[in-house]
């Protein structure tokens, strides 16, 4: 049995997920409550395999517990429809569920984490750090590759290819890191400040644009051509010349 704590500061979403819990075999709850203080005596006490945690609780944030107990155990964000806490989760590769909890996003969610290891510290001070900023720029993510859990900083992060769902990071130091999601998440995720997207299968960090040729494709400080699509053609040229 894979044992459950709840931690959520809504009675309603908390009673709620008892519920949709008391259906899903192989997992048991066996605590619940709503605050950061209340969870720092349920956790020790309680021993659970997997918190379901909401993010914004009335004393502090769902990380503010992870910081401080740091629970070697398996983690699932609660969280009302907000951008920059799903964005803060996205950056640190964490599981979530947008509030009122379906029971089949939940069975999708509990059926990864009986597969997956236990929340890494770097995914947390990653998803916390960009969390504490209300949205604001941090220059790090986490990638979740077959094999394992990367923390890249964003200048490390040469272009970005997609293939058939599949996206592959080429980094300055010559490694390729390939994650199962679209490009088109990561063009939503990296910020337009650093990363441009000049052809449906390609993101590229400005920084390593060494120059455009005419013809349509970029040419990298590494020598790389990256091809521009037409419809984008103006776009990128705008973008390169700050005129847009």
């Amino acid at each position: 049995m894979i044992r459950v704590v709840i931690i959520d500061d809504e009675p309603a979403i908390r009673k709620d997920l008892q519920a949709l819990m008391q259906l899903q075999p192989g997992f048991v709850v066996v605590g619940v409550c709503g605050s950061i203080q209340e969870a720092k005596v349920l956790i020790p006490a309680t021993q659970p395999d997997l918190l379901l945690l909401d993010i914004s609780l009335g004393d502090g944030t769902g990380f503010d517990i992870l910081h401080d107990m740091a629970p070697a155990c398996k983690v699932i964000f609660i969280t009302a429809h907000q951008d920059f806490a799903i964005k803060a989760i996205k950056y640190g590769a964490l599981d979530y569920l947008l509030k009122p909890v379906d029971e089949e996003e939940l069975q999708l969610a509990l059926a990864r984490v009986a597969r997956m290891q236990q929340a890494a510290p770097e995914q947390v001070a990653v998803a916390r750090d960009q969390l504490k900023q209300g949205g604001g720029l941090q220059h790090r993510i986490v990638l979740r590759s077959q094999q394992y859990l990367q923390i890249v900083a964003f200048e490390e992060i040469i272009y970005c290819q997609s293939d058939a769902g599949y996206t592959t990071f080429f980094l300055a130091d010559g490694r390729k890191i390939v994650v199962s999601k679209s490009i088109k998440e990561y063009e939503e995720l990296l910020p337009d400040t650093w990363f441009l997207r000049p052809h449906q299968s390609y993101l590229v960090n400005h920084r390593f644009i060494d120059r455009y040729h005419k013809d349509g494709y970029l040419i990298l400080r590494n020598h790389v051509e990256i091809p521009v699509s037409t419809r984008r053609k103006d776009f990128v040229v705008e973008y390169l010349t700050g005129n847009r």
